[in-house]
């Protein structure tokens, strides 16, 4: 199984279905070919896609070579003199000598190492990085008959995206922190996998410059595939050691057959393999934003909430966050629909707190106002701040209000610290939550054809009284309640509903007396 020779990758083009080695595969997408990967799942399609563009921006920049529309012979040459070893063991998934590298894999130190092996994962998904709490959102060891691209897949997704995972597992350089997650934001001007690998590979060469001067300490001739050199788990490389394209491994892992089936073997290491603690993720990888809020900046951890709409608002308007270089757009992309693209696998302690990723589409006219700067921007962000504050009003202030009025069985005064009734607040919250934010990008872009901010607002406060109303009268008709005072309980929360909304948006009230008036 030799990448770099065999049909390994699984492709989907308009002819139909495809079987393509490494450079067959990357000739393909910059002929725009490719426009899906079927063996990818889903939380590793921008591991892959992340590889596939460091690979190969590395390739064309030791050539002196700017176009990414490369010949397979091109490719194959390329990553053979990159590699710079006689043989393709770097590229070939098991390898019996474990003096030599495999594919992902790092040579180890001696023969006798081998006896420290001990077996890791017995199917691709096992290998992977989808720790979960009681095996029921991804199962896991569920890939009985695995092809090779999945079991290639899964090593990149483990040895690029992994965290920490117990004594010895060590996670990888460009997260901040073990407990961390590494987000991809960029744009797409092309969501095929051949529009978007050529974006990626040329947005890398152009700031490739940026990144070998200081204070990154880069070499331009640093080591790139950091699993060719040996490893014996105690030492790590330091950043002037790497080429700021280098593709890292956190873990020590080998590929062996065992009854006529790939078994991976793993032993734990004692450092990690980059010396990077102090950087807290910031490494100059383009497709993570930045804290920049804070003394020192720090790599962006996600929590569990996910993508939220306050976070992708902080993202696009770089509020509080430093942007990832992938997100600002080319010259030839100001003016043009794109797509803003945020996904993130969330970790927990020893768990996976869930696969987020949003596609927010980006039009013409949003786009000129975005990303030119000016009172149009200014606009959008002051509108995307109050149009999230509105939100939380809403919420807080009037819904959970009525909420807690109603499974109080409308008291005359509300309790708010009342633990019986506050599951099933927050769970009416939530979905009210969930109501606004699929809206909240589409009404912001909405703004920009009134003339008058208050009008924008006014209706995006409609539009949240009427989701809010949809959840209050869900709650009536569905949460427990005390049968005696059934009609006082509804009373008083519809009363503190609508009586919250007045108090906190007047304007909302005046808007209602002129149309009774007229």
């Amino acid at each position: 199984m030799n990448l770099l020779t065999e049909p390994v990758f699984r492709i989907r083009t308009s002819q139909g279905l495809q079987t393509l080695s490494l450079p067959a595969l990357l000739a393909a997408l910059g002929g725009d070919e490719v426009a899906s990967l079927p063996g990818l799942q889903r939380h590793q399609e921008d591991p892959f896609h992340i590889f596939l563009c460091y690979l190969a921006a590395t390739v064309l920049d030791r050539q002196g070579v700017v176009d990414p529309r490369q010949s397979e012979d091109f490719w194959l040459d390329g990553i053979r003199k990159l590699t710079g070893r006689d043989d393709d063991a770097a590229w070939t998934l098991v390898v019996e000598d474990v003096t030599k590298p495999a594919f992902m894999q790092p040579a180890m130190s001696a023969t006798t190492d081998v006896k420290q092996l001990k077996p890791n994962a017995s199917t691709p998904d096992e290998l992977d990085i989808l720790p979960t709490a009681k095996n029921h959102d991804i199962k896991t060891a569920r890939a009985l008959k695995p092809q090779a691209d999945e079991w290639s897949y899964a090593l990149i997704s483990l040895q690029t995206m992994a965290g920490y995972f117990g004594r010895g597992n060590f996670g990888v350089a460009r997260m901040n922190g073990g407990f961390a997650s590494r987000p991809c934001v960029e744009l797409q001007k092309d969501r095929t996998s051949s529009g978007r690998w050529q974006r990626g590979v040329s947005r890398l060469l152009a700031l490739r410059p940026e990144l070998l001067e200081t204070p990154w300490p880069y070499q331009d001739d640093g080591e790139v595939l950091l699993w060719r050199l040996p490893w014996n788990g105690i030492s790590s490389f330091s950043l002037n050691e790497l080429d700021p394209f280098f593709i890292e491994i956190a873990r020590i892992v080998r590929l062996v057959e065992k009854e006529n089936r790939l078994v991976a073997m793993a032993k734990p290491s004692r450092a990690a393999r980059i010396q990077a603690k102090d950087q807290l993720g910031v490494m100059g990888d383009p497709w993570i934003p930045l804290n920049a809020g804070k003394k020192k900046l720090t790599a962006l951890t996600v929590s569990a909430t996910g993508l939220t709409p306050d976070l992708l608002q902080k993202l696009i308007f770089e509020d509080g966050l430093t942007p990832a270089a992938m997100q600002k757009p080319a010259l030839d992309e100001i003016g043009k629909p794109v797509w803003f693209y945020a996904s993130v696998l969330v970790r927990g302690q020893g768990t996976t707190d869930g696969f987020h990723s949003i596609h927010l589409p980006i039009p013409t006219k949003v786009g000129f106002a975005l990303f030119g700067g000016g009172r149009q921007r200014d606009r959008l962000g002051r509108l995307s701040k109050e149009g999230l504050n509105d939100a939380k009003t809403v919420q807080n202030k009037a819904l959970k209000v009525a909420l807690f009025s109603l499974l109080e069985a409308g008291p005359d005064k509300v309790n708010f610290d009342k633990r019986e009734v506050s599951a099933w607040v927050d769970q009416s919250a939530h979905n009210f939550s969930e109501a606004w934010s699929r809206d909240y990008f589409d009404w912001l872009w909405r703004t920009l054809d009134y003339e008058d901010e208050e009008q924008a607002r006014i209706e995006w406060l409609n539009a949240l009284k009427e989701k809010a109303l949809v959840v209050l009268e869900d709650a009536i008709a569905r949460l427990p309640e005390r049968q005696g005072r059934r009609y006082r309980a509804r009373v008083k929360a519809s009363g503190l509903f609508f009586g919250s909304l007045d108090k906190q948006f007047p304007e909302l009230k005046e808007q209602r007396d002129a149309k009774q008036s007229a």
